[in-house]
């Protein structure tokens, strides 16, 4: 078979042929044919796939007696040995635990997702406690609390004026004087109480 020939039956060009040749895979006889079946056994030891193309048969067996064309193919590499996972370090024994501290503002990220998970669930708690009426606004119970002291002191500062006169005549004293007496004595207890700007509602507070 000519080289033209041979080049049809591969389905490739000429210049290809050429080329196989040159590297002295085409096997030739002694008129100048190719021999078909020594130049396909040497195509056919190249590796499966290749720069030129793939390779039309399976790669043969060599004989034992027969030297490879070619450089031989690599031998597997051998599977990579998977890491050896991280052995946890242990405490030293005994050592304490380091205290936590909620006010720390430097605290590591577990600790501050503590906190922070701790805040947040006594909000909630908070807020459950206003919408059952539990809990009032402060600035509201303290201004609840100041009207209601100053309506109180008010009208222990109308009471005396408002009995004097009838006490007085029960009494068969003079109306005014008594109202005097009564009055003084109103004030005297009204400023021991103290007043109602000095409430203190940390007193009320529930335990």
């Amino acid at each position: 078979m000519s080289q033209a020939e041979f080049a049809r039956h591969r389905g490739v060009s000429k210049a290809i042929v050429t080329k196989w040749k040159g590297q002295g895979l085409l096997s030739l006889t002694d008129d100048g044919k190719v021999d078909v079946d020594a130049t396909e056994w040497n195509l056919d030891q190249r590796p499966a796939t290749y720069r030129g193309g793939t390779t039309h048969r399976p790669v043969r067996a060599i004989p034992q007696d027969e030297e490879p064309v070619g450089k031989p193919a690599r031998p597997a590499a051998a599977p990579r040995p998977a890491p050896a996972a991280p052995q946890p370090v242990n405490d030293e024994a005994g050592s304490d635990p380091v205290e936590f501290d909620p006010e720390n503002p430097n605290l590591p990220l577990a600790q501050a997702a503590q906190r922070k998970e701790n805040y947040l669930g006594l909000l909630r708690k908070q807020e459950h406690a206003v919408k059952q009426g539990l809990l009032v606004d402060r600035a509201a119970a303290e201004a609840a609390f100041f009207d209601e002291a100053r309506a109180i002191r008010d009208a222990w500062i109308a009471w005396p004026a408002r009995v004097a006169i009838e006490m007085a005549d029960e009494l068969k004293i003079d109306a005014r004087e008594l109202t005097q007496v009564l009055s003084d004595y109103v004030n005297k207890h009204l400023a021991e109480l103290g007043e109602p700007t000095d409430l203190d509602l940390s007193r009320h507070q529930q335990s």
